[in-house]
């Protein structure tokens, strides 16, 4: 049979307010980024992507194996970033990603600010 769990009303409208909190800020984070994306903002951004890019190239150099989580750490980006830099070097020519390793996540997404998390 099953269990029934208690729902306290307060729990689910700390829950609501908590997924409508993230919808909104990634709606508002969305328009921020769009009605930003001038010319000039996107050479800032192929700029700094080139930049780090360049640190990244920099410390991988001669490597065969690179340690994500431990060159993101190196760099102060988070390993998502470090992917995405990564990536667009790949893209560019710049290096050529012919392996990738997965391990188990931690379960949490990094991406996610923490004030979402649940506690």
């Amino acid at each position: 049979m099953e269990e029934k769990k208690d729902t306290h009303p307060e729990e689910v409208a700390d829950l609501c307010a908590r997924v409508a909190a993230r919808l909104i800020d990634s709606i508002t984070r969305t328009a921020q980024i769009a009605s930003s994306a001038t010319p000039e903002m996107q050479e800032l951004t192929s700029q700094w992507i080139e930049l780090v890019g360049r640190e990244v190239l920099n410390k991988v150099h001669g490597q065969q194996e690179v340690d994500i989580e431990e060159l993101a750490r190196s760099i102060g980006i988070t390993p998502s970033s470090l992917l995405s830099i990564l990536l667009a070097l790949h893209r560019r020519g710049r290096t050529n990603i012919t392996h990738l390793r997965c391990v188990p996540g931690k379960g949490t997404n990094e991406d996610i600010c923490h004030c979402m998390m649940e506690e």
